[in-house]
């Protein structure tokens, strides 16, 4: 913070309080020194912190990223915590970061930003952006907080996406989007159709079926791709799975996210080698290669994988979605781990899935698109499908009606997702979404990014990108990335992404090794840089560590030692190819 006697250096407006906003704010705050003092206050419209995860949780809703990724660099779950929390005990966790850091004087809660508008330069003021809000606390008088820079923290998941389908006004019931969902109450006893399916929708599947719901639909355009949040008791791994492994955490860093050649990173070849692998493994152990135990509700082949999509770790409706379809597979003995829970192998219950509807018709029946290569359309073409409880989990979409017309907005950060070309003061933190992986991680990654850049530790990077998942034009989403190949190139940009012998000078072989295997973990970006932290290496030693010995044995070769090697030889090839000429060099972005 700025001393008595000299002004700030740098005064930031941070908007919103859920994770994105807060590890924002207290890096900001600890990149204040006496030499180059920065003010930060945070403005938060509702009246706690914790954002989505606080207004928008429902019933029974767990985190599908596991609390090793999920969580903040150096503010860590206990051991004792399960791999996968509850939303109420990740809000309970945010509440816990602000009183650790003392974030708390920092933050305006019920203060709701109205508009964020540049100050003209013919003015007296030092600063540039004018940000007015009210304070619902002060009679809802509107204030004004001048500042040099604005760190855009609102999130992806705030306003509903509400698609316009024609007769839905038809439907003899209640129509909601999935941010109104709150308890299983809501479902009870009705004909639900669900509209999406994503993660959201599958809980809100198996709600309705737990809720004992009359019927339930899931109506989808294109597809998903299905996989548990953790992978439990395969015998051809050994016992070590037996608690369940959170898959978030099996991506090993070396050669993959760390030491990769740019042309083999250009390429996603690392991507569509492990979509290759895996496809072939989930065959072996489940019969199916859409999924983990998926046989419906496939993605189109030329879309399955993990260069394109995002994974759906909510799989505890998979067993009704499958039971129209699931065929018996001769090798399901080696997988029998990866089995219904007991009341859910028991149950005769059943999800039926469908087409997006093209309408309703007067009646309220849904009228689905046709679409002779599902086989789910044809078991359903038929059928007489009237709800009386239509759910939309169709997503959220990003406006920003608060910002001057001025101002870019997300879509145009096209310089790591954070900052436009042309307005580095303005940042839009938390505005990616990973395939595999978890936003909060993200964001606190992103804030150092943007934190060493307006200090002046970094340039803007000018190498190209090779992080973006691979999406059609006409898609929605845009602003899809893969978590590792991200993390490690912000982290490269800011200084924070640790050389191997550095490492091992520094902190030992224990750390050197979890580094290596360990998945991409933003501690491990705090080890060395502009952003080290003291309880970094205990945290990689512990922790961090034990993510890699629950493997066992053939869990790391299968893992951890074959992909290394693979990798490694892959990316010796590409280095000696451009050695001889044959790959062209890598242009900087201008």
């Amino acid at each position: 913070m700025a001393t008595a006697n000299k002004p700030p250096a740098m005064r930031i407006a941070v908007i919103g309080a859920g994770p994105g906003g807060l590890t924002t704010l207290k890096t900001l705050l600890e990149a204040s020194t006496p030499e180059r003092p920065i003010e930060a206050v945070l403005f938060e419209a509702e009246d706690n912190v914790g954002g989505t995860f606080h207004y928008r949780g429902y019933e029974n809703a767990e985190l599908v990223s596991s609390k090793q990724l999920t969580s903040f660099s150096d503010h860590r779950f206990p051991l004792s915590t399960p791999d996968h929390i509850s939303l109420p005990q990740y809000v309970e966790y945010l509440e816990s970061y602000v009183d650790k850091f003392r974030l708390e004087p920092s933050i305006k809660t019920g203060c709701r930003v109205n508009t964020i508008e540049p100050i003209a330069k013919s003015t007296d003021s030092q600063w540039k952006h004018r940000v007015k809000y009210t304070d619902k606390h002060h009679n809802d008088n509107e204030h004004n907080f001048d500042c040099s820079h604005v760190a855009i923290c609102t999130g992806l998941h705030v306003e509903p996406n509400v698609p316009t389908i024609p007769g839905i006004e038809n439907v003899k019931g209640d129509v909601f989007h999935s941010s109104q969902y709150k308890k299983r109450a809501q479902l009870t006893g009705k004909d639900v159709l669900i509209m999406g399916c994503g993660e959201t929708a599958m809980d809100i599947a198996y709600e309705s079926i737990k809720a004992d719901a009359n019927s339930v639909t899931m109506c989808f355009r294109t597809g998903f791709l299905s996989f548990p949040k953790a992978l439990s008791r395969f015998k051809v791994f050994g016992k070590q799975f037996k608690g369940g492994l959170p898959i978030d955490g099996l991506i090993t860093n070396l050669f993959e996210t760390a030491y990769v050649h740019r042309a083999i990173a250009a390429s996603r070849f690392r991507w569509f080698v492990s979509d290759f692998v895996i496809k072939r493994v989930l065959w072996f152990l489940t019969g199916t290669q859409a999924g983990m135990n998926q046989h419906v509700g496939a993605l189109p082949h030329d879309r399955l994988g993990r260069a394109f999509v995002f994974l759906n770790k909510s799989s505890k409706a998979m067993p009704y979605l499958n039971r129209p379809y699931q065929e018996k597979h001769p090798l399901a003995f080696l997988g029998n781990g990866y089995v219904d829970p007991p009341e859910d192998a028991q149950s005769k219950r059943w999800v039926d899935t469908c087409t997006f509807p093209e309408r309703f018709d007067e009646t309220g029946k849904a009228m689905f698109e046709k679409r002779p290569d599902r086989k789910d359309w044809r078991r359903m073409k038929n059928a007489e499908v009237r709800p009386n409880c239509v759910v939309l989990c169709t997503g959220y979409k990003q406006s920003f009606s608060f910002l001057d017309p001025s101002y870019p907005t997300a879509s145009d950060a096209s310089i790591r997702n954070i900052v436009s070309p042309t307005e580095h003061s303005i940042s839009f933190i938390g505005f990616v979404r990973p395939g595999v992986g978890a936003i909060p991680p993200i964001a606190e990654q992103q804030a150092m990014w943007w934190t060493a850049l307006i200090t002046n530790q970094m340039s803007i990077p000018t190498n190209p990108p090779h992080y973006h998942l691979l999406a059609k034009e006409t898609s929605r989403i845009q602003y899809g990335v893969d978590h590792s190949a991200y993390m490690s190139t912000l982290a490269k940009d800011f200084g924070g992404a640790p050389g191997l012998w550095k490492l091992w000078m520094t902190h030992g072989l224990k750390v050197l090794l979890v580094y290596c295997f360990g998945a991409s973990f933003v501690t491990f970006y705090r080890l060395v840089g502009p952003f080290k932290s003291d309880a970094a290496p205990g945290i990689a030693k512990t922790e961090l560590a034990e993510t890699i010995t629950r493997r066992g044995v053939l869990g790391n070769l299968f893992f951890g030692v074959i992909p290394m090697l693979f990798y490694g030889i892959i990316n010796l090839i590409a280095l000696a190819l451009e050695m001889v000429g044959l790959i062209p060099i890598e242009r900087p972005v201008v």
